[in-house]
């Protein structure tokens, strides 16, 4: 089965963005980091999508907004 592609939308700073960042590198998780604070194209991509606040990890085209360990685990689970 293909990995699926992971964005994690992040900012300095925020607590919850680093949780989601290492459990992904915890489990060997490939994924692509964008800081919403310095990139206006990713902050306008979660925006556009109803998000007001990060972190929002996006895997394929399932989107999770904060550290959701559980909903993570089964998106992840069958990489």
């Amino acid at each position: 089965m293909t990995d699926p592609d992971v964005v994690v939308y992040t900012q300095p700073h925020c607590a919850a963005c680093s949780q989601v960042e290492h459990f992904l590198e915890s489990r060997g998780v490939p994924f692509t980091l964008y800081d919403v604070s310095q990139d206006v194209a990713a902050l306008n991509e979660i925006v556009s999508r109803g998000y007001m606040g990060t972190p929002v990890t996006r895997v394929g085209d399932r989107w999770v907004a904060g550290f959701r360990r559980k909903e993570l685990e089964s998106l992840l689970h069958d990489r």
